[in-house]
Parts: structure tokens; C-alpha cells; sequence
């Protein structure tokens, strides 16, 4: 499940899509917001918990603004917001439980700050993984882990395939929602959009790495203030497009 800010929810379209089709999936990845569903699905939430998460979801929920004071030290200084929150509101879907204790296998992508490396995290306090591959750079301030300062991890790979190879996945289905648009875009800031798009996936896990590929159509929808029962619609329509060639690959 790639990230794509507020956008996430899409996520859970497609896991409503796949439910009502009697497919669950036995790994899940996920980077940023898509961690976010990631970890809620692989802690076991059912659909209607899930959708909950989903509408339940606001940035003050989430996010505290770290005033602008002169001289602030720590990772304070590296950040517009912090997102101390957003491990609370996960604790209070999901519980503060560690990776072990998730009812199926799960790993989280983030991005070293400081060598700009792909790390994947598959142990320890789930919410504290979730938090760190939201940390958008320049906006969020990172999160400590393990020694590293950690940030998002759409900076390195925003749809990680390989490591659910890894893990033991013969079929892969990725959830793209930062898709390129395919079409003129409507004004500057959605080209701006469009290219932004294209850089993320020229860093990640090529596209070809996953059997199948979902990318509900999304590419002029807002990150920030998207509707919610319209992520939720767009994300069920794009995987009810590839149900007949996901049974194919199951048979």
C-alpha cells in the first residue's frame, strides 16, 4: 500500500473490494498513510472497523503544530509539526502492540534521513513504525529509531513489492495512489503533481516487481482535504477491475 498524504483511505476501498471477493491477503506492506491502513489491516481490524479508522481520521487528530520559536533544539527544529499524536490514534485502533503480536506479517518503509536509505521495519512497537514512514521531510519532524533518524518513505520507496517476495508472496498486488494521470493535467499544480509522481516511482520497487497493479484514479484528487466516500468508492471501482485477473493467479 504506497503513501499519498490523506489520500490512504483509498486503501480501504480496495480492501473492501478484496473482502467481499473472499481474498485476504497473507503479507502486507505499506509506506506513510498506506502504513497507516497496513497496520490496521494486519492487526486484524474488520472492514467496519476499518472504514471507522478511515472516516475517524483529521489531521488535529493527528498532528501538533511545533511553534516557530527561535532557538528550538532537538528534532523539533527539523519540523512544522510533530506526530506524537498519530501513534495515539493508532493505539487507540490497533492497541500498542509490537509486530510479533500483528495477526498477519507486516513491514513498514521508511527513508534514513540522513544517508537517504530504504529501511524496512518489521519489529518492535508498530505505532512507532507507523509514525516514522508518515514524517513527511521539512514538514513532520522524524522520528528516532534504532539510532537513525527516520522520515517518510515515499523519499526512497513508496510501493515496496520486493520485501513481500521476500517474505514468502508468490502473487503481489500493489496500491498505487500517487498514479501519474495519464492525461494533460487540468493546471499547474497537478502538473506539478504529475512529475512529483514520477520522481517517487522512479525511486522505489519498479512497478513490474508486483503481479498486479492497482491505481484507483486519483490523480487530481486533493492530499490534504480529500472526500472520504469518494477515496472509499474510487479504491473499491479500481480493484473490482482486476478481480477476474487476481482469481486467475490464485487458480
Amino acid at each position: 500500500m504506497s503513501g499519498g498524504v490523506a489520500r490512504g483511505r483509498a486503501h480501504v476501498g480496495v480492501i473492501r473490494a478484496l473482502e467481499e471477493a473472499g481474498i485476504r491477503a497473507d503479507f502486507v506492506s505499506g509506506v506513510s498513510s498506506g502504513a497507516m491502513v497496513a497496520a490496521a489491516y494486519a492487526a486484524g481490524l474488520s472492514l467496519a472497523e476499518l472504514e471507522h479508522l478511515a472516516k475517524a481520521f483529521s489531521w488535529p487528530k493527528i498532528a501538533t503544530p511545533i511553534l516557530p520559536l527561535p532557538g528550538r533544539t532537538g528534532l523539533a527544529r527539523l519540523g512544522l509539526v510533530d506526530f506524537h499524536k498519530l501513534e495515539l490514534f493508532m493505539i487507540r485502533a490497533i492497541g500498542d502492540i509490537t509486530f510479533d503480536e500483528l495477526a498477519r506479517p507486516l513491514a513498514v518503509g521508511a527513508t534514513d534521513l540522513m544517508t537517504g536509505e530504504r529501511i524496512v521495519i518489521t519489529h518492535g512497537r508498530v505505532v512507532h513504525a507507523v509514525r516514522a514512514s508518515a514524517s513527511v521531510p521539512g514538514v513532520v519532524a522524524p522520528t528516532q529509531w534504532h539510532g537513525r533518524l527516520l522520515c517518510d518513505g515515499f523519499a526512497s520507496n513508496n510501493l515496496p513489492t520486493q520485501i513481500l517476495r521476500d517474505m514468502g508472496a508468490d502473487v503481489v498486488l500493489a496500491v498505487n495512489i500517487m498514479p501519474v494521470a495519464g492525461r494533460v493535467p487540468s493546471n499547474f499544480f497537478w502538473a506539478g503533481s504529475a512529475a512529483l509522481s514520477a520522481l517517487v516511482m522512479q525511486a522505489g520497487d519498479p512497478l513490474d516487481r508486483a503481479d498486479i497493479v492497482i491505481e484507483p484514479d486519483l490523480a487530481e484528487t486533493d492530499y490534504l482535504y480529500p472526500r472520504i466516500n469518494d477515496l472509499l468508492a474510487r479504491g473499491h471501482a479500481a480493484a473490482l477491475a482486476i478481480l477476474p485477473q487476481l482469481r486467475t493467479l490464485l487458480a
